[in-house]
Order: C-alpha cells, then structure tokens, then sequence
C-alpha cells in the first residue's frame, strides 16, 4: 500500500469524501454527452442502473483507500449487472468500456485538481493515479465477467436470438446497423455483405435440421421464410431443398443486407401470384425472373384506374369485341410486327387485324399514336392479361403447374379474305405497318 499508516489513509480519505461531492453528476453526465447508446438519462439498457453505480464505485475506492480489506460485494454485484444488463440488449462491450474511460478521466481530473489545492505530496498523487487505474480495470473485468456469463447460451436460446435477428433485419423503419452488429455478435452469425430471402408456403413441411448453420429462418411468419447469407449458390439450393422436401420455394432477389425487407417483400408477392395463378407454380419459383410481373402487379387497384383512363373510349362496344380489340391492340404493342405475325399469334387472318387495328385508331384517336400514350396502354394491357389469367388446377392455392392459357380462334374463310368483326370482307394486304398507317 503507497501510504503505509493508517491515520494517513484515513486523513486522505477524508479529504476526498468532502472534495468529491458532485463528481458523480458530472460522471454521469460526460457519459451521457459521449456515448449516444447512453445519452437520454433513465433509457435504454444502462441508463437506470448509470447513477446508482457510479455513486458506489466512488465511495467503494474511498472506503479502500481508509481500509483496504474493506467489503466491496455491493460493487462487485453491481458491475457484473451492467455486463449482463448489455448483454441482455443485444450490445457488445464498446459503449460500456468507454464508460469506464469515461469516468476514469473525469475522477482523475478532479482527483489531480484535489491533490493541488491541497498540495498534497508528488508521492500521494502518484499513488492515487495508480490506485484509481487499478481499480478502473478491476471493476471492467467484472463487467466482462457479467457479460460473458450472460452470453454464455444454450442451443435454445441461441435459436431465439436468431430469430430476433431476422426479424430485427426485416424491420421496417430500418434498424440502426450497430444495433445489428451487436445482436449478430451475440447469435454467433457473421453479418454478410448481401443476403439472399426465400419464403415458402403456409403450412409447408420444414426440416430445420437440414437448414445449414448460418441460414436465418422464422418459421412462426405468415409465411416462413429464411435468410441465406450470400448468393443462392448450388449447395445452397441443394439445402434448401432439402428443408422444404414437398412445397413450393420462392427465392428472393439477392441484395444487400440492408434492403432485405424489399426482396422478402417481393417473394411474399411472389407468392400470392402463384396462388392467383398470375405466375406458373413450380417447385423453385425465383423472383428475378418475375421482377417486371411484381412491378406491374403491384398495386391491381391502380391497374384498373390506368384501364378505365387508357380504354375508356372502348366502353360502349360490345364485350366480346372490346376483349377482341383490347387482346388484339396488347399482342401488336407487344411484338411491333407485321399482321400477318400478329395474326398468327391470335389465330386470325391478317385482315382481320388490320381491321381491328383500324378500328382502335378511330376510337382511341391520339392515345393510338403518342407513344408516350401507347407505353401505358401496353402496360396496363400486360397487367390486365397477367392478372386476368385462369386460376391453376385445383383453385387459387393448387400446387400443380397450370397449362398454356389458350388463345381465341377467329373464323378464317377462303384464302385471300377474312371475316372483320362485322362480318364484311376485306382483301389481305401483307404489308408491315406502324403508327399513323391506314390498314386496308
């Protein structure tokens, strides 16, 4: 001990408990100003029990400087709740060290500006700079001692961390990326630079077993789904296959971390079309290929409202003729071909379209040449098809592929003429056409 006789333990002790009254707000309050994990007084993990420790860790090293052997369990207790308090919240151990360098600097300020005012011996201040620096790294290493008890998990408790980590990732306002880094650190799961999202049918079979180590899952979702960490790799599709034996498997667009909910987003979309029959069912149905399908079936009140504006001008025609016209003028936005192309692929006869064609130029007038007008006809013409599509064999939810929607027939006569919509004939004319042509 640097002061080998207790009246002058006991004098200096003195000295400091007078000296020091207020060094705990202003502990406190350095903290709070440094550290943002701590800054709201009262809040988060740290901030009920910040005060009431640091009022014990100052007189704990008052009362040792009186009397070294004297009792410290209180204290001991105290910092080992703080490491188990950061644990508890999903932190490492960052915010909480720097807490105790913290306070270290501002009791040594006060301490050196004490020992002046006094003009205490050089022997004395020595002492107490090494006795605080001591005592600093005793009570950390207890805090350490508390963390690591606390995170010390068995494989349950593991499993649940995981499962607030997924769905702290898939949270939406996002959260803080060290709030991530933190829970990752303690689930044991190495945070990746992009993830792959898959999400599989309610009710479908899962063998967790066979899910890899590192794969995220929250299998208690609306729709279970699972966090690949990285590219949808070969072994990885081997393994999720595996896991999902007899059920249908989205597979999500892979992206970085931090736009995860965006594609798991897209899958769970992905997978209502599939039962809508709007996208073939097969057994692995990846998003990327279906990314212009998403968009445009994305909002279907809004795919009405852009049909009613678009078509309007179709509405007193006959049903029959208007789905006529409508399929005719989506096949022609769609190929930019000629009429007998586009005959073919609605199994009329060229003259046909052509008359068709004609007839959509008179009524739809400006919207039929402006091409601005025509991308968004072709758009909603899309999304009107895509979702207007036939539900696959056994109802919206059926799980088996659903065959080529068939395409409507037009009676064609004798070569060289064709049946038009009111059945007058018009002689075949084979010529490419575009905007602003007359087809006859």
């Amino acid at each position: 001990m640097w002061l080998e006789h207790e009246a002058e333990r006991r004098k200096l002790a003195g000295l400091l408990r007078l000296e020091l009254d207020g060094l705990a707000d202003e502990i406190c309050g350095e903290i709070r100003k440094s550290i943002p994990e701590y800054a709201t007084p009262g809040e988060g993990p740290f901030g009920p029990a910040m005060r009431p420790a640091t009022e014990q860790a100052i007189a704990s090293f008052i009362d040792r400087i009186a009397e070294p052997a004297a009792p410290s369990g209180r204290l001991v207790d105290m910092c080992r709740l703080l490491g188990r308090i950061e644990a508890h919240h999903g932190r490492n151990l960052n915010a909480l060290q720097a807490a105790f360098r913290i306070a270290f600097r501002v009791a040594w300020h006060w301490t050196t500006s004490i020992c002046a005012r006094h003009e205490l011996p050089s022997e004395t201040v020595a002492g107490l700079a090494e006795a605080q620096l001591e005592y600093m790294d005793e009570l950390a290493s207890i805090a350490v001692e508390g963390y690591l008890e606390a995170s010390a998990h068995t494989p349950e408790e593991l499993a649940e961390l995981r499962l607030r980590l997924l769905r702290l990732i898939v949270e939406r306002p996002a959260a803080p990326r060290q709030e991530i880094a933190d829970l990752a650190e303690r689930a044991d799961w190495t945070v990746p630079a992009e993830a792959t999202p898959i999400v599989v049918r309610p009710g479908a079979r899962l063998v967790g077993t066979a899910l890899a180590d590192d794969i995220l899952a929250d299998l208690d979702a609306a729709e279970p789904r699972l966090l690949v960490p990285g590219r949808f790799t070969p072994d990885r599709r081997a393994t999720i296959e595996a896991a999902v034996p007899r059920d249908r498997i989205v597979v999500g667009v892979t992206v970085p971390l931090e736009e995860v909910a965006d594609s798991f987003r897209w899958a769970v979309r992905a997978l209502g079309l599939i039962a809508e029959g709007v996208v073939d069912d097969t057994r692995l149905t990846f998003c990327e290929d279906h990314l212009l399908t998403l968009w445009l079936m994305s909002d279907p009140q809004l795919i009405d409202e852009l049909a009613r504006q678009r078509l309007a001008r179709l509405d007193g025609m006959p049903a029959g003729k208007q789905k006529a016209l409508t399929e005719t003028l989506r096949v022609w936005l769609e190929s930019w071909s000629t009429a007998a192309d586009v005959g073919n692929r609605l199994h009329v006869h060229p003259q046909t379209v052509r008359y068709r064609l004609n007839q959509l130029k008179e009524s739809l007038g400006e919207r039929f040449t402006d091409p601005e007008a025509r991308f968004g006809l072709e758009l909603v013409l899309r999304a009107k098809r895509l979702r207007d599509r036939p539900p696959p064999p056994g109802g919206r939810d059926g799980r088996n592929a659903r065959p080529a929607t068939p395409l409507s027939h037009h009676p064609v006569t004798k070569k060289g003429t064709a049946l038009s919509e009111n059945n007058e004939s018009h002689t075949v004319n084979d010529r490419p056409y575009g905007p602003g042509t007359r087809y006859r």
